[in-house]
């Protein structure tokens, strides 16, 4: 027997006689093709996995064999392939804790009140470190869902999951013909008050059904449901069910099924709400069917039916997938690479899995992690645009509990645990030392600090010659790609009553000269009114003859002539006064224009150290550039539609603009100088635009995108 079978606290247990508990049942699983045993709790509703290597012990704890006696035949029937003794310390340990044992003798009361209080002081902490979710049970629904099952029992079939699909289908192909509406302003009315209140009563209403849906689907197949109580999700009360016993079903459809039941729920009667709300008329039943869909489709899609996130959507990917505790184990077996390939700790055993197992675990545990940061900062800080302090708070302890609690946990687990002891040194050094790497290149090492944006090879304004008055296109007198010079007639235009309104002007201001004239003679008071008319007159007919000079087109800067349409489409198209008619592109150097957003033109008015451009086309070639202006005034018009998103730029166009050119963000423009290596490049041609303002620790510049997303978030 081999010496490190052994533990120095073996005689604490070797005398022992357990067995398992009258309401513990056995069940034989099989995941990913290995079987597994599952010790059902009836007692307390809960589900324990096992592997054969423990289920040898297990199966042998009668009540009538000590600990030793079990032992040692294992050891002499499979010799090293045997458990050691502390690995069935642990195993002892692991089973009494969850009550799963018992042992010969009349039971020990203080033993099992301690652990009660135990159990009971570990659902106050759980409920007390989780603000986003905490339960509290109430009542045993087992008798009720016994006695309505026949009711919804065809809805827990294919019956049922033919009908889902129905609808659902249905419900998106309206979702899709009404995607606009749908989403317009979606974030502002679900914090709307009036949706709140509406919340208020739809919410707990949903999630009771969702909550009946697990708890039918479980009795369907055979399991209990002991509990249901009220969850306290974000501070807002929802009901909830303990369907834990579905985890003891052999088939693991049967499992994903109830655990798929909950999304079920909520999809269907998101599709069926979006069906409502698509054929109402505006109204309380509109707004209603509205918030149903944002709960039962949002919240699906967002938390309950994610994977990454530990509600229905993880069961069922761990279910199909058979991987129970995917989470878990996935958390387990990084910590084991760490301990055992970084730490050196070679004595630690690998918990057994299959090389597919453990393909999910790498995936899985930094993806759910990152992903459980996002969504739990993102809740808060969406929170906190109506209840700042509220917000605020939730995003502390958000952060505290996903990101500062493990961290400190981790480093109690690595000065502190038993399996380190002979590694200490190491593990300490690894630990601390990567701490200090890390804390060291995010406040010490300097990292390049830049801006980039887009621009445009921009054309001057006064090189678009417009229209300055309506009418019809007679004649173009420059020809397409003639030089033109300041004031040189490009283009005639007419308007046909022109002439006619001057005709009519030029008799009226006679006919006010000579009433004047009559006047002065006969009444002067009635003379300086008649002065006044014929000052009026003279002003309208200079209008008039002022617009017969606008129709004639000139350029404003010398350049090359070019039409905004061909020849034959521009002569004799009318035209109102605005339209563009032609460009005069200019001999001088091309500039561009960008558009810096809001959050880094501090960073550019203050430590602006060089410029670079990229035009598209020719990426591989950066040119540096001057600037020529900075205008001091944000603007909320975008320069060219290419800088958009509409044209496939970065900047956001507000949605209520019809036409596309008010940005959704104002924004700040500076005039850059193409050098002359670019100045062939096409006017309207976009430019990649990079700022250079130096370096600077990746803490700082960490430290400004937060500062700056707090104070956007809360409007500081």
């Amino acid at each position: 027997m081999a010496e490190s079978y052994l533990s120095s606290i073996w005689y604490r247990v070797a005398d022992l006689q357990p067995r398992l508990r009258s309401h513990v049942k056995v069940h034989r699983h099989r995941y990913r093709g290995r079987p597994w045993y599952v010790l059902h709790d009836h007692a307390s509703g809960r589900v324990h996995r096992f592997s054969p290597g423990a289920y040898m012990l297990i199966g042998q704890m009668d009540g009538g064999r000590t600990v030793d006696e079990v032992w040692r035949s294992l050891a002499e029937a499979y010799d090293e392939e045997a458990p050691g003794q502390d690995e069935v310390i642990r195993l002892l340990s692991r089973l009494h804790q969850n009550d799963l044992i018992q042992y010969a003798g009349s039971p020990d009361v203080a033993d099992l009140l301690e652990r009660y209080n135990r159990n009971t002081r570990q659902i106050l902490k759980q409920n007390m470190l989780n603000p986003m979710s905490f339960r509290l049970p109430l009542i045993d629904p087992d008798a009720f869902l016994r006695k309505t099952l026949p009711a919804v029992r065809p809805l827990t079939g294919w019956f049922g999951l033919l009908l889902w699909l129905v609808v659902v289908s249905w419900g998106l192909i309206t979702a899709a013909m009404n995607w606009a509406p749908l989403t317009r302003d979606i974030a502002d009315q679900m914090l709307a008050a009036s949706n709140l209140m509406i919340a208020a009563i739809t919410y707990p209403l949903l999630k009771a059904v969702h909550e009946l849906a697990h708890g039918y689907l479980t009795r369907a197949r055979g399991g209990e449901v002991r509990e249901m109580g009220v969850m306290f999700l974000v501070f807002f009360p929802v009901p909830y069910v303990d369907a834990s016993a579905a985890a003891a079903f052999r088939n693991k459809w049967h499992r994903a099924a109830v655990s798929a039941g909950g999304i079920f729920v909520e999809t269907f009667a998101a599709a069926v709400a979006l069906i409502v709300w698509a054929s109402a008329e505006p109204g309380m039943v509109r707004a209603v069917a509205y918030n149903v869909v944002l709960v039962g489709g949002l919240s699906t899609l967002l938390v309950n039916g994610n994977p990454l996130l530990k509600f229905d959507g993880y069961y069922v990917l761990s279910d199909i997938v058979e991987i129970p505790n995917l989470g878990n184990r996935a958390n387990k077996y990084w910590g084991h690479i760490v301990q055992r390939h970084v730490f050196g700790a070679k004595q630690l055993r690998e918990e057994v899995a299959t090389p597919g197992e453990k393909a999910w675990f790498v995936l899985y545990a930094p993806a759910a992690f990152v992903y459980r940061i996002v969504i739990m900062v993102g809740i808060a800080l969406y929170v906190a645009q109506k209840f700042f302090l509220l917000g605020v708070l939730l995003a502390i302890w958000s952060v505290f509990n996903a990101v500062v609690k493990p961290l400190f946990k981790n480093i109690r687990h690595v000065m502190t645990a038993p399996a380190l002891r002979k590694v200490r040194r190491r593990a300490n050094a690894w630990t601390f030392g990567s701490i200090g790497v890390a804390l060291g290149l995010a406040l010490l090492i300097p990292l390049p600090l830049r801006t980039d944006t887009q621009g445009v090879v921009w054309l001057p304004d006064e090189a678009h010659l417009r229209a300055r008055t309506q009418g019809f296109v007679t004649d173009l007198i420059a020809a397409e790609g003639a030089r033109v010079g300041p004031q040189d007639r490009v283009a005639e235009m007419e308007e046909p009553t022109v002439r006619a309104r001057i005709a009519v002007l030029e008799w009226r201001v006679e006919e006010m000269r000579r009433r004047l004239t009559a006047t002065e003679v006969q009444d002067r008071r009635s003379a300086e009114v008649a002065r006044l008319e014929l000052r009026e007159a003279e002003a309208e007919l200079a209008r008039e003859r002022d617009r017969i000079a606008e129709l004639t087109i000139r350029a404003a800067i010398p350049g090359t002539f070019q039409p905004a349409l061909p020849g034959r489409e521009l002569v004799s198209r009318y035209v109102s006064e605005g339209d563009l008619i032609a460009y005069v592109l200019p001999d001088g150097p091309r500039q561009v224009r960008a558009l810096v957003p809001q959050k880094d033109i501090a960073l550019v008015r203050n430590r602006l150290q060089g410029v670079e451009l990229k035009i598209a086309g020719h990426l591989d070639r950066p040119v540096p550039a001057k600037l020529l202006r900075d205008v001091p005034q944000a603007t909320p018009q975008a320069p060219a539609a290419v800088l958009t998103t509409a044209g496939g730029g970065p900047f956001l166009i507000d949605p209520t603009d019809s036409e596309g050119a008010t940005l959704l963000e104002q924004a700040f423009i500076f005039d850059l100088l193409l050098p002359e290596s670019a100045q062939d490049a096409p006017y309207g041609t976009r430019v990649y635009v990079r700022f250079d303002h130096g370096s600077e620790p990746a803490a700082l510049q960490i430290w400004r995108r937060v500062r700056q997303l707090f104070l956007k978030q809360f409007n500081a």
